[in-house]
């Protein structure tokens, strides 16, 4: 999944196990391979999923139509565009060239979580839309952090951590205390911003420190905002959001992200059960 993953547990035999599962979701979601379930839907347009497909897309709907658009899994053919810009300019060592106005509008014309249909009893996922593709990246991790602590679960285990870059869950205690999660300062990645003690809780952080580009001097997240097809752009450097599930958490950092910090705390606030922590460029 692009990252590195840790499964903190005192039985050798549930991380083996905790891994499969982590490995199992990888290989649904990887775009990379052109055998995988996503990427046969992205192909063909049609697919008729396993569950774990069929969940991941179900949960980015949920948190789609809770954010009111801000996320959406669709949004992978504007992302394209960016990554193709800046993956030209590296190969020619100049600045990153933004895409023109005309090339950002035509590609949201393929965007649209409303244009996705799923038919549960049939296990099936169609694109209304040809040339749509999706990408999982927003929860794939966090939706495979909760299988692998399901997996734990189910082998006995009641302490144990999973942490799939950045995307956390806390099972049970550490020893007689709850698990300490140190959250790195945007700006400053020597510092922690604050820490956290969980059990039985998932945090996950969305920021634009991690993965970024440069261009007129000026630094763009990776963040693609759904209704403009532009880099985020609303001062907000990180969201951190601690919640029951590692899908959840992962779902909604990124959803708060684009949002922005008032309407962000107001999703979170309509959500219930969620904390977030927001960090303003110059905070």
């Amino acid at each position: 999944m692009g990252t590195i993953v840790e499964i903190t547990c005192q039985d050798k035999s549930a991380i083996s196990s905790g891994f499969e599962e982590i490995k199992k979701i990888e290989k649904i979601a990887d775009n990379f391979d052109p055998a995988s379930e996503i990427s046969r839907l992205n192909r063909d347009g049609h697919i008729k999923a396993g569950s774990e497909l069929m969940g991941m897309v179900r949960e980015s709907l949920k948190y789609n139509f809770l954010s009111a658009g801000a996320f959406d899994i669709t949004i992978n053919p504007v992302v394209a565009l960016w990554k193709e810009r800046i993956k030209k300019s590296q190969d020619e060592g100049a600045e990153v060239s933004l895409p023109s106005q005309e090339e950002i509008k035509d590609r949201l014309r393929l965007t649209g979580s409303n244009k996705i249909s799923i038919n549960e009893n049939e296990s099936s996922i169609v694109f209304n839309q040809p040339e749509m593709s999706i990408d999982l990246g927003a929860i794939a991790k966090g939706y495979a952090v909760d299988k692998a602590i399901a997996r734990l679960k189910e082998r006995g285990i009641n302490s144990a951590m999973v942490n799939a870059g950045g995307n956390i869950y806390c099972l049970g205690k550490k020893g007689k205390r709850k698990w300490r999660v140190g959250i790195q300062h945007p700006r400053k990645p020597q510092n922690l911003l604050f820490t956290l003690e969980l059990e039985n809780q998932a945090v996950a952080t969305s920021g634009d420190y991690q993965q970024y580009f440069i261009a007129g001097g000026r630094r763009y997240s990776h963040i693609i905002d759904p209704k403009t097809g532009y880099p985020v752009d609303n001062k907000v450097i990180s969201v951190t959001i601690t919640a029951p599930t590692a899908a959840q958490a992962d779902g909604l950092s990124t959803a708060v992200f684009v949002l922005g910090k008032i309407k962000g705390l107001e999703l979170v606030k309509k959500i219930g059960n969620v904390e977030a922590k927001i960090t303003e460029e110059g905070n």
